[in-house]
């Protein structure tokens, strides 16, 4: 198998194994100053993981749950595909907070921005379930993780004099911004595959 196509259908895997690193080396680098920036950046990254575990591990299926209930395709792989699962939760989560929690001085705004991403992708987790009157993978997480962290998160910045509250409004509109890419790259091959089949008909 190509090395990405095993990326695409295995990263998930991975992620046990990460996020027992992850809390190994948060320790070993954070536990005299847990609440610094940089600190919780690194953290977001954890529990971002713990989130994708309950997305695509255990119990897992979000990619069938988005292509049956959100786009009602009849097929498990599209539009949400496994290689667009794989970039999204590798390439557009790991990637920039990683790098906010490597950079926090240059990069403090764009961990900040993913921050407000991940506080509307609880939301919107949460919508979703409300929606459909389902469960569906990621809620706990959303519900337990992203929602406390994110909101506490915040209020901290607030508190301490390091955000406004009209920087905390802006935030919260980059995270709506932010996932614009991520419909976008399956809403976009969805609406033409519907061009095709309708010129067909």
């Amino acid at each position: 198998m190509h090395p990405l196509n095993l990326i695409s259908a295995d990263w998930q895997k991975a992620l046990p194994a990460l996020i027992v690193i992850g809390i190994v080396v948060w320790f070993a680098l954070f536990r005299a100053a847990p609440t610094t920036e940089q600190a919780l950046f690194a953290a977001l990254l954890i529990i971002y993981m713990i989130h994708q575990i309950e997305e695509h591990l255990w119990p897992g299926g979000f990619r069938q749950f988005a292509n049956a209930r959100v786009f009602k395709s009849g097929n498990d792989n599209w539009p949400v595909t496994e290689g667009g699962v794989a970039l999204v939760n590798v390439g557009y989560v790991w990637l920039p907070i990683l790098l906010a929690a490597l950079f926090p001085g240059p990069l403090r705004w764009l961990g900040l921005a993913w921050v407000g991403l991940t506080l509307i992708n609880g939301i919107s987790h949460i919508a979703t379930s409300i929606r459909f009157k389902v469960y569906n993978p990621g809620l706990i997480t959303s519900i337990v993780l992203f929602l406390p962290f994110t909101i506490w998160m915040l209020a901290r910045e607030v508190s301490l004099g390091m955000l406004t509250g009209w920087q905390v409004a802006g935030l919260l509109i980059a995270g709506v911004v932010l996932h614009v890419p991520v419909a976008a790259l399956f809403v976009i091959p969805y609406r033409r595959g519907e061009a095709r089949a309708q010129s067909r008909v």
